[in-house]
């Protein structure tokens, strides 16, 4: 029986069965969920070049980013998610934000050891053949790393729909002649 479950989410529609699972997970075993978010360092390129003048230090330039501020605003943007997207299914819930800074998957096995989870609820999205073979896959990495059972759980994307093509069957051509 789980007691306390980290759920991973990228605050997107591809991460939303995951966090729905998670909270049933959680209200079945009466568990504390624990939704985390890896959010990365602002990048300087977003920032205009006359700020960063040559003379800056290393130091001083990363001064201006204050960490503490980055991880309140990204547990809010966690805690605003859940509440838009699962406002029913998650009263009854003991559940928390939780943000990180760095690469997600760094960033969930830390953050399931610091708060000493019992399982990683993960939802993982299908990337094409290409995709894979030059980024390993989040889900992976967390599996190989996590020090507790990882249950991945497969996203359903229903934002592109397939083009439908109708095979003629053999009968059918045989009739057209």
């Amino acid at each position: 029986m789980s007691q306390r479950i980290l759920c991973p989410t990228d605050l997107t529609v591809n991460s939303k069965d995951g966090v729905a699972y998670g909270l049933s997970l959680a209200k079945k075993n009466r568990a504390q969920l624990i939704i985390f978010h890896a959010t990365l360092f602002p990048r300087l390129i977003q920032y205009a070049c006359c700020e960063v003048k040559p003379y800056y230090q290393w130091s001083q330039l990363l001064s201006k980013f204050k960490t503490d501020q980055l991880l309140t605003e990204a547990e809010y943007r966690v805690r605003q998610f859940v509440c838009a997207t699962f406002g029913a299914e998650s009263s009854g819930v003991a559940w928390k934000p939780r943000a990180g800074l760095g690469r997600a998957a760094e960033e969930i096995v830390v953050a399931a050891i610091q708060e000493d989870v019992d399982l990683i609820v993960l939802s993982r999205r299908k990337k094409s053949a290409l995709t894979r073979f030059f980024t390993r896959r989040i889900a992976e990495t967390v599996s190989r790393n996590a020090p507790c059972p990882v249950l991945s759980i497969e996203a359903h994307q229903s934002t592109r729909s397939t083009p439908v093509w109708r095979v003629p069957v053999l009968g059918e051509i045989a009739e057209s002649f």
